[in-house]
């Protein structure tokens, strides 16, 4: 199993903001009211903390899709991988028309 070490993400995050915040929030709700179920409540607040972390960490599968730009006929501009068609009359973005 390669583990990604990219931050949490979606739901993952979620979970492990959600389970962080009840855990704090549980834990200052036991020092002022002494309540011992309210154990049980950081307890499940830990426990929503590991799903989103196991949730982040699981096994995903590669990508399989591989770009690829086909040659340039002469009548296309290639930007962040984007193609762009020129038509008879188009103008760029300095006001230049097309080829």
């Amino acid at each position: 199993m390669s583990a990604d070490f990219s931050s949490p993400r979606g739901v993952a995050l979620v979970l492990i903001v959600a389970g962080a915040l009840v855990m704090v929030a549980a834990t200052v709700a036991l020092l002022v009211t002494h309540e011992p179920l309210v154990r049980f409540v950081v307890a499940a607040g830990g426990a929503v903390q590991i799903l989103g972390w196991l949730l982040h960490l699981r096994p995903r599968p590669r990508p399989t899709v591989v770009w690829e730009i086909g040659p340039d006929d002469g009548d296309a501009d290639e930007w962040m991988g984007e193609r762009f068609i020129w038509e008879p009359g188009d103008r760029d973005e300095h006001g230049r028309t097309g080829r």
